[in-house]
């Protein structure tokens, strides 16, 4: 009898978040690796979000916009940043499944979340610079001004 890929994953749950913890805090600069608060905030919203894979019912939203808030503020490309349901989809394949694989439509929906999320993240950030260099401009023509 051929058991749900749900059931797999539950089962596999642990070694799972492990492992996909471990790869994501890789990708971080070496300050914020193993051990910092940063790789303890993600720990903990990976694990939020893989059950979110599992059960349609959970929500994934809080999960990926913490995630994607930290990962935004890094000095990492985008597309690095991201790679990490990607790194979760290889993961899940390497389970011993005696099904299809119907997760992929699910981590492609959370992928495409996590994107605008993260591209939400990027633009308040630029918008912050882009009102400090205009409040510093401002100041400066003031002083000139004096």
């Amino acid at each position: 009898m051929t058991r749900a890929w749900e059931q797999i994953v539950k089962e596999n749950r642990d070694r799972l978040l492990e492992r996909w913890t471990s790869s994501v805090v890789a990708i971080l600069p070496g300050a914020m690796s193993h051990g910092s608060l940063v790789a303890a905030a993600i720990a903990e919203e990976l694990g939020g979000l893989l059950d979110a894979v599992t059960d349609r019912s959970m929500p994934a939203a809080e999960s990926i916009m913490r995630i994607t808030r930290i990962l935004a503020v890094q000095e990492i490309p985008p597309s690095k940043s991201l790679s990490i349901l990607f790194v979760l989809r290889g993961l899940i394949e390497e389970l011993p499944a005696e099904c299809d694989h119907p997760f992929r439509d699910r981590l492609e929906e959370l992928t495409l979340q996590a994107f605008d999320s993260y591209m939400k993240h990027r633009e308040t950030i630029y918008k912050i610079k882009v009102d400090e260099g205009q409040r510093r401009m401002h100041m400066a023509l003031r002083r000139a001004e004096a």
